[in-house]
């Protein structure tokens, strides 16, 4: 290391010449960073887009449910001991039910125990040695010694046996019943519960509910079936002459819910994205560098950073390929299974003039006059999906059968896989301090800029040795110069 001699002999300040010398020489070294510094805000940016793009993939795997864009509501009418609700395999139908029988469950009942607490020891009531009971193919065990009457409940309550048992202490009995109704058995098998149900215990067989269906007599096994993809709930025989009646149909309310709901997630990702492509770019404001920032205040810092951070995505490639895809895809005909067309303009969506860049805006009265007249269209336009196994794997192509959330969710796909090759971004997480990925284009150029950055840096490094070595060479012959001139000015006086 050089060691810094200052102006002494000179008079000069070395470290201003120095510095003021290395100042002109780290012009390429702020200019990479410079560069670097507008990549990295560049791929912030493709961040903050990608995790827009992630939210509205995530907002239309919801909407896509048949929950929430083919959902059915079923409504009941008539004698009041049937409820009903609709799955999601439901179709639009009408069903009247009568109900001659319920469902029960079997049921044994133990009598050879009497007015015996329910703290009692097993012990107490119990003098064998085995330590396991079984109900149902399911085995219990149990500690005579230490197990009560109670505890003995609990496990087999607990248990796999599919039996709820019930203790009486009062009269001493308990009773195991099938938690599943219909005609199943209860089998049993263990010294302990011969002593407490007896060898031949006393039974009440279950049976199954007698339904009759739009004319056809049924049994089910439980009071709550399902039939057409409606999930069905009994809770007592039909009165003479009454009827239940089921009605399924289209829940206009919920697709109305999810198509708004949709309209809004998706006018506000294209918002964000029309705004970062459409942003200013003012080129003239460069990175500060940290000698400029030296002579700044925060203020002007902050104010001149949002001038040279703007317009970083501006007339970006992917983003306008984005939007101008999604657009076609919203505004296109959906074919239909019948082979007829529909669009959203026929039911009252519309995308605003040029200015509003693709905003979609829907007249409600138009939209819930579509949902009441033809809701099957409705959820077709949205929610149909062409599954063509020619397809598969290709996440940019969709088809004149994809109804419109397939067709954005398409290309939101072929957005966010753009991101991710060229920026690194995640194309699952909304998250915007998700990590890049580093194999990426731009993390590839941005590693290409910290090597050169560090070869500068070492050769400017080694320039400001030189020059300190250089000025400290001069120093050294000006005091030789002035000790031999101070000698000869000596001797001559």
């Amino acid at each position: 290391m050089v060691m810094r001699i200052g102006g002494l002999a000179s008079g000069m300040n070395i470290d201003d010449m120095v510095k003021n010398l290395m100042t002109s020489a780290k012009s390429p070294l702020n200019k990479l960073n410079q560069q670097k510094q507008l990549m990295e805000w560049k791929r912030e940016g493709y961040r903050q887009v990608s995790t827009t793009l992630v939210g509205l993939n995530d907002k239309l795997s919801t909407f896509s449910l048949s929950t929430s864009i083919n959902s059915k509501k079923a409504t009941v009418t008539g004698a009041s001991n049937v409820t009903a609700t609709a799955t999601g395999t439901a179709t639009n139908s009408v069903m009247n039910i009568s109900v001659s029988k319920l469902a029960s469950a079997t049921t044994v009942i133990g009598s050879k125990l009497s007015s015996t607490a329910s703290d009692s020891l097993l012990s107490d009531i119990y003098k064998g040695s085995d330590t396991s009971i079984t109900i149902n193919g399911t085995q219990i065990d149990f500690d005579k010694s230490t197990d009560t009457i109670a505890s003995l409940v609990s496990k087999i309550n607990s248990s796999k046996a599919g039996v709820t048992a019930v203790y009486e202490a009062s009269s001493g009995k308990m009773s195991l019943t099938n938690k599943e109704t219909g005609s199943k058995d209860i089998t049993l098998s263990g010294g302990l519960l011969d002593n407490i149900f007896g060898v031949n215990p006393a039974k009440v067989a279950g049976s199954d509910a007698t339904v009759t269906i739009n004319g056809i007599e049924t049994t089910q096994s439980s009071n709550t079936f399902t039939v057409n993809g409606v999930s069905i709930s009994i809770s007592g025989t039909t009165p003479a002459g009454q009827t239940s009646q089921i009605q399924v149909a289209q829940d206009t309310d919920k697709v109305f819910d999810t198509i708004k709901s949709f309209v809004d997630t998706y006018n506000a990702t294209i918002a964000t994205l029309n705004q970062k492509t459409s942003e200013e770019r003012y080129r003239t404001y460069t990175p500060l560098t940290t000698e400029q920032k030296a002579d700044m205040s925060e203020d002007e810092i902050k104010l001149w950073d949002t001038k040279a951070k703007s317009g970083m995505l501006k007339s970006d490639s992917i983003i306008d390929k984005t939007l101008s895809d999604m657009r076609a895809a919203i505004v296109g005909n959906v074919v239909l299974p019948d082979g007829s067309e529909i669009n959203i303009t026929k039911i009252g969506i519309t995308t605003g003039n040029h200015s509003e860049k693709g905003k979609l805006i829907i007249d409600e009265s138009k939209l819930r006059a579509a949902l009441s007249d033809n809701p099957e269209d409705v959820y077709a336009l949205f929610g149909q999906a062409d599954h063509n196994p020619k397809l598969e794997g290709s996440t940019s192509a969709y088809t004149s059968s994809d109804g419109i959330f397939s067709r954005v969710k398409k290309i939101d796909n072929v957005a966010l896989t753009s991101l991710y090759d060229k920026a690194g971004t995640s194309k699952y997480s909304a998250d915007l301090t998700t990590a890049f990925l580093v194999n990426s284009q731009m993390g590839a150029q941005l590693t290409s800029f910290d090597t050169r950055i560090a070869d500068v840096n070492r050769r400017l490094s080694m320039l400001e040795t030189r020059y300190y070595t250089q000025f400290s060479a001069m120093e050294k012959a000006m005091n030789k110069f002035n000790s031999t001139s101070s000698s000869l000015t000596s001797m001559l006086s």
